[in-house]
């Protein structure tokens, strides 16, 4: 493996180059586009709301106060217990009372609840760690494929002024009786090829810009570079530092334990509950009764659900969730797993192509030199020049692509072990809560 990094080191060299004043650097695309995305900022304010939602449950610790009153009319018909001025006479009535509840046992249901939204929390927090990273390497992305077009688009250009300068030599030959006017015509038409592909990378350039506008927020800059990133030295390191770190493997374990959580706050409602009452009332004529009452009470209430039907059923249902949970996180291992696999493979194979593209490209410039220098001598046709020309620029176009995947992979290697962001300097303090961190 450390021949693939050697390798990978001299090859990607090329892409790195010095940045102008107004360069804007792959790091701060990348933090721009993390910070200030739309869709990264809807998935924050998702982890902000179940975190309020967490600190809400202060209350089942707290008392609850409630204020009753009531205002109305009434009328008793109780000759036995009521005088006859009183009785069957229609009097206003009112009402109103204070009262205090507060939960002293409820079979750890409170707890348990807390437990519950604080997995919960957790699991949202790695949604917006793992949202963060899918954006750090959505704008990777952006930034290299504007690079890569660029990149294009001086081998485009390149080639229709070598075209043209290969186009002034025939003419003159031409002129001079030593080719026929058919090749004059045959450089011209490859001229307008050679526009017409310049043409096709100028309208893939402005869709690269337009896609980096929309994944960073703001145009590309006037320079850019593409450093190479660090990679694992094998893949059984890719893939147990991604299964260890990935947030979406952590996420799927907040999911068991919000399930076992939540099974035990189901649970706790069969067991008594007891709570502290107290509370003051005054009427008004109540009951038919021409006079005012206060009652004040204080005591202790319990409640306890002895018998209720589908209670095993409920059980198995809460199982089932566990169950589906644990099944849920051996999936995302299993798909973390093909991930890191997929992406070494991408990776070694980038390393070779790229190393096999610069061996040919090489020979093909030689070939198109020494054709030339035939070509002038009358030892090869305009035709057979123009095909080798074919070859480098069809070479050198693949090689320039190959490089950008080249560096790109490297990336991706980051992004599979959930280390992108961090890669560009977003701590996880900067993105997120805190996971665990009641």
């Amino acid at each position: 493996m450390n021949l693939f990094v050697k390798t990978f080191a001299l090859l990607v060299s090329g892409l790195i180059a010095t940045l102008p004043a107004n360069a804007e650097a792959l790091r701060d695309a990348v933090r721009f586009a993390v910070t200030t995305n739309p869709s990264v900022k809807a998935t924050e304010a998702e982890m902000r709301a179940a975190a309020f939602e967490l600190m809400q449950l202060e209350r089942e610790y707290l008392p609850s106060v409630y204020l009753e009153a009531e205002a109305g009319y009434q009328n008793v018909d109780d000759p036995e217990n009521l005088s006859d001025e009183d009785n069957n006479t229609t009097q206003p009535r009112q009402k109103l009372g204070l009262r205090g509840e507060l939960v002293l046992i409820d079979g750890f249901r409170r707890a348990n609840l807390v437990y519950a939204n604080a997995a919960r929390v957790d699991g949202s927090v790695f949604r917006l760690l793992d949202a963060s990273e899918t954006m750090a390497l959505n704008a990777t992305e952006a930034y290299i494929d504007v690079y890569r077009h660029r990149a294009l688009m001086v081998v485009a250009e390149e080639n229709v002024k070598k075209h043209k300068e290969i186009g002034e030599r025939v003419r003159e030959l031409v002129r001079g009786g030593r080719l026929p006017f058919s090749d004059e015509l045959t450089i011209d038409d490859r001229i307008r090829s050679a526009e017409l592909a310049l043409i096709r990378v100028q309208r893939a350039l402005r869709d690269a810009n337009a896609r980096y506008e929309r994944v960073i927020g703001r145009p590309p800059g006037g320079g850019m570079t593409v450093p190479r990133a660090p990679v694992p030295q094998s893949l059984q390191a890719l893939t147990a530092e991604a299964i260890e770190k990935s947030y979406r493997v952590q996420f799927a374990r907040t999911q068991i334990d919000q399930s076992k959580f939540q099974a035990e706050v189901v649970l706790a409602d069969r067991q008594p509950r007891i709570t502290l009452n107290a509370g003051v009332v005054r009427e008004i004529n109540r009951n038919g009764v021409d006079s005012t009452r206060t009652d004040q009470t204080i005591g202790l209430g319990l409640r306890w659900t002895l018998w209720q039907g589908g209670r095993k059923a409920e059980e198995n249902a809460l199982a089932e969730q566990t169950s589906r949970a644990f099944s849920q996180q051996a999936v995302a291992v299993r798909e973390v797993t093909e991930l890191a696999a997929r992406t070494w493979n991408t990776f070694i194979t980038n390393v070779e192509r790229d190393r096999r593209l610069q061996e040919q490209l090489r020979i093909n410039r030689l070939i198109v030199e020494v054709y030339g220098d035939e070509f002038l001598a009358a030892k090869r046709t305009l035709l057979d020049l123009l095909e080798v020309e074919r070859a480098r620029f069809n070479v050198e176009f693949e090689s320039v692509g190959a490089q950008a995947a080249l560096a790109f992979s490297t990336y991706r290697t980051l992004a599979t072990r959930s280390r992108l962001a961090e890669h560009f300097g977003l701590a996880k303090a900067d993105l997120a809560l805190e996971p665990s961190f009641l």
